[in-house]
């Protein structure tokens, strides 16, 4: 492995190496590696993630909270 250091160049999306750019990133990246964002989809849909994903409570609820702030979703978990 080289001690080069290698870094993202924005807004571009290439990724340098030594000022030279070795890669380029597509516009519009994986959506699986983006996560889940609760703004995009239905109540109900957002509820049956969080129970499917309990790792992902906290993330989820302060996405909501930033973002539409939809009470049933913010007081999901709270019985």
């Amino acid at each position: 492995m080289s001690d080069t250091p290698v870094y993202w160049s924005q807004p571009n999306q290439q990724v340098v190496r030594n000022g030279d750019p070795v890669a380029v990133l597509p516009d519009d990246p994986d959506p699986e590696l983006a996560g889940f964002d609760p703004g995009e989809h239905t109540v109900d849909e957002v509820l049956q993630y969080l129970e499917d994903n309990p790792d992902e409570v906290d993330t989820v609820l302060d996405l909501e909270s930033e973002g539409k702030g939809r009470k049933t979703i913010l007081a999901w978990g709270d019985d």
